[in-house]
């Protein structure tokens, strides 16, 4: 009897939900992870990257501690204002939003965080067939989402056992609450409810990841969840209306990151103009815009996201003329200023060389590169040194380029002088997203340079800024640092990346015995290959080779 009627609410569900909706005005309600929006902002930018011409409004209305129910614990917000009903607004919603389609997702407050109780749970039924029965009357069409989880894990040391008459803080089992709830909105498929199944999904994925990971989490608060469990919360919708996406939730089109940043913009507007000209009672949330001003920028947003998801071709923002006949462009990444150099026609795997320090230094290799279809890169944050919050903002610039703009995941490194640290320190710690190392008299070592601490000259100032950047309380534990260039190099050897130096021996700057000459030694040691071009009787400078041809066929021969 229990598996025909699973049978029978399953089928019944493929023929509510297949196929892209008709609607056109489509209204999204729901509590703080609503209001937080990202599964929405996923599920519009698949819709638009997939239907870039079918004028559908998405509106996002989520509103943070709100239920459905109309419940509020005891002291709520340490007592400063009870939990909003969705019911004091919902008319106003109605009226202002003009609604075709609803979808609606509560449950996660309307427990009010405490063992399940029949009242609770029977506010928690009348609320939403209050829902149900008002957007229904409205002319509009309404698909609830059951809630996503609660995981007492992460908060272990802020939940409460069963038994007690108050709960002050989280019931540890409240997700069961949720279960219930999740299985009666299910069970009003029956009734004729369109009901999309979020909470199952998401038990589920958590169950596999605990399977390996039995800390593992979506949700760091244990209610709000990341950008992986919004994933999960929009898988539902995207399954339903045929939208593909890859893994990390953006569009699956070639310019499907620009998109989804455009999306998350453009409902950075919307969300807090929304919510003001709708109206609510929850004190804490900051105004937004008027709504005209906010729906006059998003609909530039939204034109720009329609063009992206127009266009074949990988787009890049930012143009800014020129450089040695290429397009450049200047982006921002993490804060910082990218320069991104792009081919005429770029090559397939879309390869680039990413430089650590002194862009546009003997520029022939990259100009040589550029006629192959490469793209040459350089950020932007001077005397960091190959720091390792240098190597973090080096992590969120290759995530970008390697997602927005589908830039090879292998990058070829360019490390010329003090670049070399750059290179070397970021190369050990990301030993999988390199092809090769391009050192030019490349700092391997600095105690090297700038310490002076061996044959070199050395450089005060520079030698001072190593000591705050790493956070070294004085000069002995700066010496005593293991995890120079030349002390991290099994990473690289174990994931066979080849190296090439090409350095002066009279170098008295960054002297090639304390550096280039220790990699070798260690490098070749772990059995790793390195190449070495030596230029007799030349000192730090010039950087380069005068025929760069050696240069050009390395990084052309190992770039993935």
């Amino acid at each position: 009897m229990i598996r025909s009627l699973c049978l029978l609410l399953s089928l019944l569900a493929l023929a509510l939900h297949a196929g892209l909706p008709p609607e056109q005005r489509i209204l999204f309600l729901g509590d703080s992870i609503t209001q937080g929006g990202a599964y929405v902002e996923f599920i519009e930018a698949a819709l638009i990257a997939r239907h870039p011409d079918l004028d559908k409004q998405i509106i996002p209305l989520g509103l943070s501690s709100e239920t459905v129910s109309g419940l509020s614990e005891e002291g709520h917000a340490g007592g400063k204002f009870p939990r909003p009903d969705l019911h004091e607004r919902l008319d106003r919603a109605l009226e202002k939003t003009r609604p075709q389609l609803v979808l609606a997702c509560y449950g996660m407050n309307d427990g009010i965080y405490y063992p399940l109780g029949e009242e609770r749970f029977q506010a928690f039924k009348n609320g939403m067939k209050r829902l149900h029965d008002k957007v229904v009357a409205s002319g509009a069409r309404i698909i609830h989402l059951t809630p996503p989880v609660f995981d007492p894990v992460p908060i272990k040391n802020r939940v409460l056992p069963a038994g007690l008459d108050k709960y002050e803080k989280p019931f540890e089992g409240y997700n069961q609450v949720l279960d219930a709830y999740s299985d009666w909105l299910l069970s009003m498929r029956l009734e004729g409810w369109e009901v999309l199944d979020i909470h199952g999904p998401f038990n589920a994925a958590l169950a596999e990841k605990r399977r390996t990971d039995p800390q593992f989490t979506f949700s760091k608060d244990g209610v709000h969840p990341g950008p992986e469990g919004h994933l999960i919360m929009a898988g539902a919708v995207l399954k339903a209306w045929d939208l593909p996406v890859k893994p990390d939730g953006k569009p699956d089109h070639v310019n499907g990151a620009a998109i989804l940043a455009t999306i998350q913009k453009k409902h950075a507007l919307l969300r807090p103009a929304w919510l003001g000209h709708v109206g609510h009672k929850r004190p804490g949330v900051a105004p937004g815009l008027p709504l005209a001003e906010a729906q006059a920028k998003a609909d530039e947003l939204d034109a720009e996201a329609r063009r992206l998801a127009k266009s074949t071709e990988i787009e890049i923002p930012g143009r800014n003329g020129e450089w040695n006949g290429y397009p450049k462009h200047d982006l921002v990444i993490a804060g910082k200023p990218v320069t991104l150099v792009a081919p005429k026609q770029a090559a397939p795997g879309r390869p680039w060389v990413w430089h650590g320090e002194f862009f546009g230094h003997k520029p022939a290799p990259d100009i040589a590169l550029l006629g192959k279809g490469f793209h040459i890169a350089y950020m932007k944050i001077n005397d960091m040194l190959g720091c390792p919050d240098a190597v973090k903002l080096w992590n969120q610039c290759h995530a970008e380029l390697t997602s927005r703009y589908s830039l090879n995941q292998k990058p070829a490194l360019v490390g010329l002088s003090r670049g070399g640290l750059y290179c070397y320190n970021w190369a050990s710690a990301n030993p999988d997203k390199v092809s090769c190392i391009y050192g030019d008299a490349p700092v391997c070592d600095f105690k090297s340079w700038p310490g002076g601490k061996g044959k070199g000259k050395g450089d005060p100032k520079n030698w001072g800024l190593v000591m705050k950047l790493w956070g070294f309380k004085d000069e002995a534990a700066a010496l005593a640092y293991q995890g120079n260039p030349v002390d991290s190099l099994a990473p690289l050897a174990k994931a066979g990346v080849p190296l090439l130096h090409v350095f002066g021996d009279a170098d008295d700057v960054v002297p090639w015995e304390e550096n280039t000459g220790l990699i070798e030694s260690r490098y070749k040691s772990l059995g790793g290959s390195i190449t070495l071009i030596r230029k007799p009787g030349v000192g730090h400078h010039p950087h380069g080779l005068d025929d760069s041809t050696p240069i050009v066929d390395f990084i052309l021969k190992h770039a993935k």
